[in-house]
């Protein structure tokens, strides 16, 4: 391979890396330890005590931010003040299989709390189990019709251990019966029929079905360049699911401009996606990091709306006029289903049932695979999800009947990798230690024809040729490789299967050792704990390259053999454990087969035949 334009890529690359991170970890926190300072000496030279007098300076900066909203941006929920009230008492439903509880609550009939059992609370409760909790935004609750939103209660007309129905008469007769049905995995049925009692047509308007929020969970860090919280949907019409995660801070920018004022604290708004606006939607999901929730009624609807609420820090809280952060910090999200169209209802009729599945749980491929409508995609496997979804399937039989530690099960996947890729990897190392004897002679040739580079290479390539060596073999193993590579990154930074799963010392895959905290951060870097497992991967990578061989400019692959390990570390350090023990393993494999092709594989080059000199021309004998 040609190495001569890989050096300034990768200094290109690396600069790059290295202001995103000085930017995040120290540019950013200095002008907000600025602002904090500033705000305090201001509000000790005004006499300002307190909370409150900010909080209504807050209330009055969104409340006149609102007002100047844009018709892309749906306006704020109606206030609790200016809601009706339902006086009557709410009651509360369970209903539970063997991995799911949820819990119903008769206000809106929506789901308030979901709780998943078969996966702990966090590292360190092991007692308690994930608790996904709506109950600031109840999910399954409509919005938009009168007397049957999440403000009225609904009655339980019929109970079952899995099964739970309830029934509301709202304006003019109109009646919302639905019945939600737990099954055997986190699929929740859901079946709603609307119906005329009174004596006059009703209209069922223009309304909304909403998921509840999604949050960060608590003991994962974020990883730089991936979005944990985000809102998916599939366009009707459409082979592709569009993710939205990665573009919630850019859209938070997007109506600040256009209505002007400050950065909004959150957004309700239509997808901010030329390619999906104002289009069906098969369904909508909004997730974190391990969890999703994805409402998908039977049919598709006719819209949807994605919620971002963005995390408001301290200072800003304090003081609305100070600068807000350059760019938004997600803290929660939401999607919303739109049916748009006006249908009446004649006295006595009623409309064909609404069928809805509501998937709530983890996202795992078991449990997604089989659902409609590419809903698997929310694991966002990326361009190579067919190998990811290979890959994953042989890392969860590798952990389910072999070993039942991941940690292993990484190390053994690894080695089947390199095993389907030895015949390659074989012929690849055989052909650079060809290429590396031949070195004197390719140097010979280029002094020779210093001045024709043509010449040059036509020379090069002769010699190549009649020495049977492939000067493009040595990349095709690397290029073949790089769909597993991608694919095994992608899955080992979000599976959820190394969620809390330990190995050795390491006792969360899925995150950075941090073996122990420093106390402090290292400017420029961000580091705040140490992990070991990166620098063994440097380190192996190091001695990876020092010990292959390679027919490239010495010089440039003492630099190679410099900077990639110090880029990777820089890149990854802060990653998942278990994608750090990946390119371990990596490494150490490749190390063995080194030292094995120098101590056992011969492979004698034949000598170079020297091109007969002409023999100089003798005069004609008279």
């Amino acid at each position: 391979m040609n190495k001569n334009n890989i050096v300034p890529v990768l200094v290109v690359v690396l600069l790059v890396a290295a202001w995103a991170m000085v930017d995040r970890f120290y540019i950013a926190p200095m002008q907000r330890r600025s602002a904090e300072a500033a705000i305090a000496a201001r509000m000790a030279n005004t006499n300002i005590v307190g909370t409150g007098h900010a909080d209504s300076i807050s209330a009055a900066g969104t409340n006149a931010a609102n007002a100047a909203s844009s018709a892309v941006e749906v306006e704020s929920k109606t206030t609790a003040a200016a809601m009706p009230v339902d006086a009557t008492p709410t009651q509360k439903f369970m209903l539970s299989n063997d991995c799911l509880k949820v819990r119903v609550t008769s206000r809106g009939a929506a789901i308030e709390d979901a709780e998943l059992t078969k996966y702990d609370r966090s590292l360190t409760d092991k007692v308690n189990h994930v608790e996904l909790d709506f109950s600031n935004q109840t999910a399954l609750a409509y919005a938009g019709i009168n007397g049957l939103s999440e403000s009225y209660n609904f009655l339980a007309v019929e109970q079952k251990p899995r099964s739970l129905t309830l029934e509301r008469q709202g304006e003019n007769g109109l009646v919302l019966r639905r019945t939600i049905t737990l099954g055997s995995n986190y699929v929740v049925a859901v079946s709603d029929e609307f119906s005329n009692r009174g004596n006059a047509p009703v209209t069922l308007p223009h309304h909304s079905l909403r998921s509840g929020l999604m949050m960060t969970e608590s003991g994962h860090r974020n990883m730089i360049g991936f979005s944990v919280l985000g809102v998916d949907a599939l366009p009707g019409g459409s082979e592709g699911v569009k993710h939205w995660g990665g573009d919630l801070p850019k859209w938070f920018d997007k109506i600040q401009a256009t209505r002007g004022g400050r950065l909004p604290e959150s957004i309700e708004t239509a997808p901010l996606d030329d390619s999906v606006k104002e289009r069906s939607v098969d369904w909508i999901a909004a997730k974190n990091k391990y969890f999703v929730q994805i409402i998908a009624p039977e049919g598709g609807a006719d819209g949807s709306l994605v919620e971002a609420r963005r995390s408001v820090p301290a200072y800003e809280k304090a003081d609305p006029t100070a600068p807000p952060p350059k760019r938004a910090e997600i803290e929660a999200v939401g999607g919303t289903l739109q049916f748009t169209a006006v249908q009446t209802i004649l006295p006595g009729q009623s409309l064909p049932p609404r069928n809805i599945a509501y998937f709530v749980g983890p996202k795992k491929y078991e449990d997604l695979r089989d659902l409609r409508g590419h809903q698997v995609d929310v694991m966002e496997l990326g361009y190579w999800r067919g190998v990811g979804k290979i890959l994953l399937s042989i890392l969860n039989f590798i952990h389910d009947n072999i070993v039942h530690n991941y940690g292993i099960a990484i190390m053994l996947l690894t080695v089947i990798v390199r095993g389907v890729f030895w015949p390659l990897t074989h012929k690849s190392t055989v052909n650079m230690k060809r290429m590396a004897k031949l070195q004197p002679e390719m140097q010979r040739i280029r002094e020779k024809y210093k001045g024709n580079p043509q010449k040059t290479q036509s020379e090069i390539m002769a010699m190549y040729k009649e020495n049977k060596v492939n000067p493009v073999a040595g990349c095709l193993p690397m290029v073949i490789q790089i769909p597993v590579f991608i694919a095994l990154f992608v899955i080992l930074r979000s599976a959820i299967e190394l969620r809390y799963a330990s190995f050795l010392w390491i006792r969360d895959l899925s995150e950075p050792e941090r073996i122990f905290e420093f106390g402090f951060t290292i400017p420029f870097l961000g580091w705040d704990a140490l992990n070991i497992l990166p620098l063994a991967m440097a380190g192996t990578m190091y001695l990876q390259m020092k010990i292959t061989p390679s027919a490239g400019d010495p010089q440039q692959q003492k630099i190679m053999m410099t900077m990639m390990p110090v880029m990777m570390v820089f890149m990854l350090y802060n990653y998942a454990a278990g994608l750090a023990l990946y390119w371990t393993t990596t490494n150490l494999i490749s190390i063995g087969q080194q030292i094995y092709y120098r101590r056992y594989s011969h492979d004698p080059l034949p000598p170079v035949a020297p091109k007969p000199t002409p023999k100089p021309t003798q005069g004609r004998r008279r």
